[in-house]
């Protein structure tokens, strides 16, 4: 599982927007993250405004097509930077040049989303 972050002027607007982009462009299965609610608060469930979850293993066309969702966010202004965490571990899309941040967000999901190989 992934969890996306976005950095944008209009955070929740920008995070709808990257959704619908993930799900219809990348066929991503991507939902909004369950929101932490602090202690005492009387709701029992929210959402996160500004952070996606990416479900299940994330197989090579997928991982590139995410990777080129998310450079073509960032790059075209809707936001200033998305975080992608995977466990400790995060890279971070911002205004760098389109191409290279588009293979290294490909390889950096395709080296943490794929399914563990189960041994006989």
């Amino acid at each position: 599982m992934f969890h996306l972050t976005v950095d944008a002027p209009n955070a929740a607007s920008a995070t709808n927007m990257l959704l619908d982009e993930l799900v219809r462009g990348a066929r991503a299965d991507a939902r909004h993250a369950p929101a932490e609610l602090p202690d005492g608060a009387k709701s029992g469930a929210g959402l996160a405004l500004t952070e996606l979850l990416l479900n299940g293993a994330v197989p090579a066309a997928v991982a590139a097509a995410i990777a080129s969702v998310v450079t073509a966010f960032v790059q075209r202004g809707s936001a200033r930077k998305i975080v992608l965490r995977s466990g400790d571990e995060s890279i971070t899309v911002q205004g760098a040049d389109a191409a290279t941040q588009r293979e290294l967000v490909a390889e950096w999901l395709r080296r943490h989303g794929t399914a563990p190989e189960v041994e006989d």
